[in-house]
């Protein structure tokens, strides 16, 4: 178990994560992880004058909420030293979307979709039962309904754990 960081093409996130080992070197868990996304024209600057960072061309303000199911599988468990351990995963279920437009004429966005991903990664065992985690993942991130100005959100994630063993 432990917590997440991760960078996707569109924003940041945060996240939690727990997952117990089976037979055959595989692994199952969840994790949940809250994003804050950027508009696609966003830039962010920093005042020349003043020296704050200001925002332009700024529409949304818009979270993303998941909760997934996990499976990874450990790969050369046998033929490698056991601090470090590469991986391949995949991830399933539900994603809850967010949105508070800039302008006030739209209305809020409430929505829910689809979240999933495919993953690649390396844990590497530090002392005292510890780890930490790099992983390269492609989310697929699809709602029903608009949410954010579109429907399809999927993003490559970059990803950093820091978990405990138990």
């Amino acid at each position: 178990g432990g917590v997440a960081f991760s960078v996707v093409e569109q924003g940041t996130g945060i996240g939690v994560f727990y997952a117990l080992p089976t037979r055959g070197f595989f692994h199952v868990g969840a994790e949940m992880d809250v994003f804050l996304l950027r508009d696609r024209n966003q830039i962010d600057l920093i005042d020349p004058w003043t020296g704050l960072p200001i925002t332009i061309n700024k529409e949304n303000n818009a979270y993303m909420l998941d909760l997934l199911i996990t499976l990874k599988k450990r790969l050369f468990a046998r033929e490698i030293d056991d601090t470090l351990r590469p991986f391949v995963m995949i991830g399933t279920g539900p994603v809850y979307g967010i949105n508070f437009p800039e302008d006030p004429k739209r209305k809020d966005e409430f929505v829910f979709g689809f979240s999933g991903y495919l993953a690649s990664g390396v844990d590497i065992a530090l002392e005292s039962q510890y780890f930490l985690g790099l992983r390269l993942q492609y989310r697929f991130i699809k709602f029903s309904d608009s949410f954010a100005q579109r429907t399809n959100h999927s993003t490559f994630d970059i990803r950093l754990e820091i978990g405990k063993m138990f």
